[in-house]
């Protein structure tokens, strides 16, 4: 196992092709051509593919024994023929990044997509990782021009793109498949602390905060499952201490 390919370029798919070309031969997709000259690093290969629009390319770039998938389309068609694809290649196990937002919506196409995937014969380990954060994505910069920021009484569920990275490293050299993890920081301040905290420590005003007449739904969601399965220590714990 020593191939890995990963669909999806952006601010998580990049530097996790970096940080994976460290132990393992990468193979890099993008949509366009403008974003193919921005993957420069001699250890990464990459690939032209859309997902709305398979190309020959998509079997090439389908020869490797990992596939990581990381994009945003919600286009259930395409995934399905991108599943044929798959089927017909030499991958054996994939990683699924997901969102913990199919925990609150049945209706959410990511859970079809992660029950497509499913079906199949292969490994499969879908990551539902919680609100994105760290470089570049300050929570502070949420609610601009003076946005409330609504049920500010409700805990947040966040994750550090370090602790998307290191995880799917884990799940990687642990070789820990055929599993589910929802992929949550274990502190959970409400959104007006944590909100309050990051423009703070950013220099940027605070929101504004309506707490809303109404008990907030919001729960907290937990990551006991991936602690126990992969021994797994967050890097960034604690969401008041993170620095952006």
């Amino acid at each position: 196992m020593n191939s890995i390919s990963i669909l999806g370029s952006g601010w998580l798919g990049f530097p996790l092709a970096k940080a994976l070309s460290k132990e393992f031969s990468i193979k890099l997709s993008t949509s366009t051509y403008e974003k193919l000259e921005n993957i420069k690093d001699e250890n990464i290969t990459p690939f032209i593919v859309d997902t709305n629009n398979l190309s020959e390319d998509v079997d090439k770039f389908l020869c490797a024994d990992i596939l990581i998938i990381n994009i945003p389309s919600k286009n259930i068609d395409g995934f399905k023929e991108l599943t044929n694809h798959i089927l017909n290649s030499s991958i054996k196990k994939i990683i699924f990044i997901s969102s913990t937002s199919v925990l609150n919506n049945e209706s959410n196409p990511l859970l079809e997509i992660e029950n497509l995937f499913k079906k199949t014969n292969l490994e499969i380990t879908i990551l539902r990782f919680a609100g994105l954060i760290g470089y570049g994505r300050n929570p502070a910069k949420f609610f601009p021009n003076g946005k409330v920021v609504k049920d500010a009484n409700a805990p947040v569920n966040m994750i550090h793109r370090d602790d998307c990275i290191s995880i799917i490293q884990k799940v990687i050299n642990q070789n820990i498949f055929d599993e589910t993890f929802n992929c949550i920081a274990p502190s959970h301040p409400t959104k007006k602390e944590f909100y309050t905290y990051c423009a703070k420590v950013s220099g940027l005003p605070v929101p504004t905060f309506d707490s809303g007449k109404n008990k907030s739904n919001k729960k907290i969601v937990k990551s006991d499952l991936l602690v126990s399965k992969l021994n797994y220590k967050f890097i960034h714990d604690d969401l008041m201490k993170i620095i952006f």
